[in-house]
């Protein structure tokens, strides 16, 4: 862009506006592929000058590390693969203590009940007994952690897993209510600490800009000396090869 390190966002947008006319594809006579590349640039350099978060990030670094900050890249993917999992863990385990306590408590859900697929199935064995109903609510608990297919090919696995679940179920008999608010309890855990990771990797970066900031600067200022010197040497070397062919 042809513009200083520190420079004003208006004076970068003047810049761009003057040399988005001056290399567009479209004035390029020969050699589009270049023209395009050399005007795709242009843009990716606007595009992260314009964003004060990703100019921050690139003054820090000397990079550019995409549209997302470092926190909230970290926060989306901790919310897929922690926040979100554990959460939903909860609210199926929840779901299945909600079916076998509508029976306990006289079936006023039956009707509701059955439109939930593997809850039919509890609903029939809490008929026979209440420990089958909960070894299937814990097998169920189980398959969102385990691939399912897997225990349906090995019948040897899938018996091992249905005996487990009879054990767990038995187990925590009485203690369901315990187990929920575990779950939640781990679910705000992870919520916690993905919000203070997120804060302190943002701090991280403000603490990085304030103590090397300078020194990204000035590297980024010594680069640019020695790239203009490149520049010219190689201006002047093409100049007395022409001056050569000029004089035989």
């Amino acid at each position: 862009l042809n513009v200083t390190v520190d420079a004003e966002t208006e004076d970068i947008k003047k810049a761009y506006k003057r040399l988005a006319v001056q290399l567009h594809p479209d004035k390029a006579r020969d050699n589009t592929d270049d023209a395009n590349d050399r005007f795709h640039q242009l843009k990716d350099a606007w595009d992260i000058l314009q964003d004060s978060d990703r100019r921050k990030i690139y003054d820090t670094f000397g990079v550019d590390l995409g549209k997302e900050r470092p926190d909230m890249e970290f926060w989306m993917i901790g919310t897929s693969q922690l926040l979100s999992p554990v959460g939903i863990f909860t609210l199926k385990t929840l779901l299945m203590r909600a079916v076998i306590g509508s029976l306990a408590s006289g079936g006023f859900a039956f009707p509701l009940i059955l439109n939930v697929g593997i809850a039919v199935v509890i609903v029939l064995l809490c008929w026979l007994w209440q420990l089958l109903g909960d070894a299937v609510g814990v097998f169920y608990l189980v398959s969102e952690v385990i691939d399912v297919t897997m225990l349906i090919e090995n019948w040897k696995i899938g018996l091992g897993v249905g005996a487990a679940s009879i054990f767990a179920a038995w187990l925590v008999k009485g203690w369901w209510f315990w187990v929920l608010v575990v779950e939640v309890v781990a679910a705000l855990v992870v919520l916690i600490a993905l919000i203070v990771a997120s804060g302190l990797m943002t701090l991280w970066i403000d603490n990085v800009r304030l103590q090397h900031g300078d020194k990204v600067k000035d590297w980024r200022n010594k680069m640019r000396k020695e790239r203009k010197a490149l520049r010219d040497e190689i201006a002047d070397l093409k100049k007395k090869v022409q001056d050569c062919e000029r004089n035989g």
